[in-house]
Parts: C-alpha cells; sequence; structure tokens
C-alpha cells in the first residue's frame, strides 16, 4: 500500500499543476533553513514563481497516530523556515485542538482529501493563499463581477 503521506503531497503537486499558472516550478523534497532541533529541515514542497518562493508542508492522517506531534513539529519548523511555510493538512483522525491550533497559527489550511475520492472542500482557498503569497493576481483568478 502507497504512503498516504507521499500519495498526499503528490496529489497536490498535481493539483497545482493543473492550474496552469505559468512560470510556476513545483519542486519536492527540498533542504530549506533548519528544523528547531537545529537539523537540515526538507519542505515536502517548494514553489517558485517571478522571484517569490514559498514551502508547503503537506500532511495527513488517515488512520489514528500521532499527528498531535507531527503537526506540533511541523508549525514550530514552518515557523523557522527562511521562507514563508504554510502547511496544508487532512484527515479524519486530526483531533479538533490539533486543527484549530494549526489554523489559528495563520500557515495551517486544512483540505479535505482521501486516497481513494481525491480532494473536496479547500482547493480554492489553497490556490488562493499561494497566488497571494507568490504576488500573483489571485483577484483576476476569481469569478467575479465588478461593481460600479
Amino acid at each position: 500500500m502507497a504512503n498516504p503521506g507521499n500519495s498526499f503531497k503528490w496529489a497536490l503537486i498535481e493539483e497545482m499543476k493543473q492550474w496552469g499558472i505559468s512560470d510556476l516550478k513545483i519542486y519536492s523534497e527540498v533542504y530549506v533553513g533548519s528544523r528547531f532541533v537545529g537539523m537540515k529541515r526538507k519542505l515536502d514542497i517548494v514553489l517558485e514563481c517571478n522571484g517569490a518562493s514559498m514551502g508547503i508542508e503537506a500532511k495527513t492522517q488517515q488512520s489514528s497516530g500521532t499527528a498531535y506531534q507531527k503537526l506540533s513539529y511541523t508549525l514550530e519548523d514552518a515557523k523557522r523556515s527562511p521562507i514563508p511555510t504554510l502547511i496544508v493538512f487532512s484527515g479524519e483522525q486530526i483531533q479538533p485542538d490539533v486543527k484549530a491550533m494549526i489554523i489559528s497559527s495563520g500557515i495551517g489550511l486544512e483540505i479535505e482529501w482521501s486516497p481513494e475520492n481525491g480532494f473536496g472542500f479547500g482547493r480554492d482557498i489553497l490556490k488562493q493563499r499561494i497566488l497571494i503569497e507568490l504576488g500573483l493576481d489571485w483577484l483576476r483568478d476569481q469569478e467575479h463581477r465588478r461593481v460600479h
């Protein structure tokens, strides 16, 4: 069986490729900065566009386990990152208090995803956050009506 964490990361990468953003470069498993314990830090995804960069930590918890510890460490690592880093997470097994901690940090975003069904809610917000962080015209990307 495939590792759900790797499957989630690659599903996010494929999703971002579908956006058709010219000049967007997507890298996987890039060393950027150091972990809060002083070791080299490898980000799951690094995006680069027009001179701007950002990292994404892709975390999923599809079964019971150590989500609290994993996401707590990820949050501390993201805060230390030398480039803006967003924690994108998914999983029914992540407890509400952990979700609240990550989201309230301002750098966490929950997105619905399962290996069987793909993405649900959260894709639009993810795209908007990425476009804003990279300094791209996120408003033009939206379907909207101009008010006169």
